[in-house]
Formats: structure tokens, C-alpha cells, sequence
């Protein structure tokens, strides 16, 4: 009876882990929102400071800010939650993202044809 009760005990304990996440998968999913702050660029045609909103859905990261709506670009962040995506928009613009997620926060440095920012957000 011993043991058929540890045996038990043993499946259900295995039956958990196969539910539970991989170790040190992250889930970044959620609407990030901040500022970005001008770090390169003219002034004229780059904002000094600019209102972002970042939502992560799975491999998608789609962000909206003053210039651009819904620009969707690849997510594929490392462990430790760093990352780094590039696209060329339909209008010819570049965008490269580099950043970093670490709990809530994310920061990144974002570059396009003319301008570099530094975004600072926050999930909420």
C-alpha cells in the first residue's frame, strides 16, 4: 500500500511539471506605456519627447507614438530579456529596437532614418 501511495504521489508531482513553464521562460505579453526622449537627431524633424505605447502579444511587438500607428515588428527576446528587431516599414522607413525588459520595465534604444530615441516603459 506504501508503495502505491508514493508511486501516486510521484505521478501527480511529474504531472505538475509538465503544465508548468520552462524554466526561465518569461512572459512579456502586456501594453507597456512611457516616454521617449530624443538622444540623436535634429530637433526640427525629430520630437524631443514623444508619448509611446508598446503591446507585446506572443512574437509581435506593436508600438504607436506621435509619427507611427500600429507598427508591428517581430519579438523575440533573449533569456534575460534583452532584445533586438529591425523592419522597413512600406513608406521606407527603418526602425531598429534594442532593448531590455526586466519586470514591468522596458527599455530600449529605437533608431529610424532620422532620429534616435531612448524609450523608458512601463506594463501597466
Amino acid at each position: 500500500m506504501t508503495r502505491i501511495v508514493v508511486a501516486m504521489a510521484a505521478l501527480a508531482l511529474g504531472a505538475g511539471d509538465i503544465a508548468a513553464p520552462a524554466s526561465g521562460a518569461q512572459n512579456y505579453d502586456g501594453t507597456y506605456t512611457g516616454k521617449r526622449v530624443l538622444t540623436k537627431g535634429i530637433d526640427r524633424t525629430c520630437p524631443a519627447e514623444d508619448d509611446v505605447t508598446v503591446t507585446i502579444h506572443g512574437e509581435s511587438l506593436t508600438f504607436s507614438n506621435s509619427k507611427l500607428r500600429g507598427y508591428v515588428v517581430g519579438f523575440e527576446p533573449h533569456p534575460d530579456g534583452s532584445f533586438r528587431e529591425a523592419s522597413t516599414g512600406i513608406e521606407g522607413t527603418i526602425v531598429s529596437i534594442e532593448g531590455r525588459i526586466i519586470g514591468d520595465d522596458l527599455d530600449a534604444d529605437v533608431t529610424t532614418n532620422a532620429c534616435q530615441h531612448h524609450w523608458h516603459l512601463k506594463r501597466g
